[in-house]
């Protein structure tokens, strides 16, 4: 997966979030578990846009770590 497609992915989960009601028994939304979207709510669109292929690669393997960890 290139830069781009990567990018498209944060800001379409970010989007999607949106319109997800659904909360876990703490009041968090499931959406944490998704590694782009944890991305996208970690770095502003403008953080996430200077990002090099390299580094937006290295942040979504810690972030799909972090998922697992905290699943």
């Amino acid at each position: 997966m290139n830069r781009d497609e990567m990018i498209a992915k944060i800001k379409d989960s970010v989007t999607k979030e949106k319109s997800n009601k659904a909360r876990n028994s703490m009041g968090i939304s499931e959406s944490y578990y998704n590694s782009y979207y944890m991305m996208g709510m970690c770095f502003s669109e403008k953080e996430i846009s200077q990002m090099s292929e390299i580094e937006l690669v290295s942040l979504l393997k810690l972030a799909e770590f972090a998922a697992d960890v905290f699943y």
